[in-house]
């Protein structure tokens, strides 16, 4: 955990006056997230999301199962909780899907012109299956831009800021 911190640390481009807030709501969300999913954070990313900023928790809980917990960085606020499967033949997801993942990518990539670096499938607490694409833009701008599995309609699109942990 210190060395997902201590790599964000090094990252941010913030100046020294405002560090210590940085870290404060950084540790609230980070101890919020695990109470809400005890396990292992393997992954942190910040995105813009609505106007807000967001920390994206991406955490292998102690029942074995990925999720990808949100936090409001203003607030600490637990803003979304979504289950993360392995690959879209996983029963929860493809019980759901009717838009394959090669139409999803074409619809994204149309409306997201760029690279995709990542997919992840996902179920929302909703129970609604996403593909989550992870692209590098044309223009440097990186998104996560979420496609709902069953309409194949933008679900979500957001611009990362940064991202700290394994991929």
């Amino acid at each position: 955990m210190q060395q997902i911190l201590m790599g964000l640390l090094a990252i941010l481009p913030v100046q020294a006056e405002t560090m210590d807030k940085v870290t404060d709501s950084f540790e609230i969300c980070m101890q919020k997230v695990l109470e809400q999913q005890p396990g292992q954070i393997i992954k942190v990313e910040k995105k813009n999301e609505t106007g807000m900023q967001i920390y994206e928790f991406d955490v292998r809980g102690n029942d074995g199962r990925d999720w990808d917990i949100e936090c409001v960085q203003a607030s600490g606020e637990i803003w979304e909780v979504e289950r993360e499967v392995q690959n879209p033949n996983d029963p929860l997801f493809k019980s759901k899907v009717k838009v394959g993942e090669k139409a999803a990518r074409k619809m994204v990539l149309g409306n997201y012109p760029g690279h995709i670096r990542e997919v992840e499938y996902e179920v929302e607490a909703d129970g609604t299956a996403v593909y989550e694409f992870d692209i590098d833009m044309a223009d440097g701008r990186e998104m996560k831009v979420e496609i709902n599995a069953a309409n194949g309609n933008v679900h979500e699109a957001n611009q990362e800021i940064w991202q700290v942990g394994w991929e």
